[in-house]
């Protein structure tokens, strides 16, 4: 289960929020929902929509498995999904 974002770990939020906006503008560029970015193609769902709005948002640190399977979802490779995600 993805973890809340801890407050007290300096830069975590900030780069949830960041690692969020990026999943969110991936998915609109692809045409997804957000029910369809958190199930497989044939319709297995992993991740409810208000989860993964949870995820955008920065309210929850998604997992590197919610990662790759977004990446997969997203037709990417897991470093192209993080990538230019940082702290700077």
């Amino acid at each position: 289960m993805p973890a809340r974002v801890n407050p007290e770990v300096p830069g975590e939020s900030l780069l949830a929020r960041r690692l969020g906006r990026r999943i969110r503008a991936l998915r609109q560029a692809k045409g997804l929902t957000m029910a369809e970015l958190g199930s497989t193609k044939r319709g297995v769902v992993y991740f409810q929509r208000q989860h993964v709005w949870k995820m955008e948002t920065g309210r929850v640190t998604p997992t590197v498995a919610a990662l790759a399977h977004f990446a997969k979802r997203l037709d990417l490779r897991l470093a192209e999904l993080v990538e230019d995600v940082d702290l700077r």
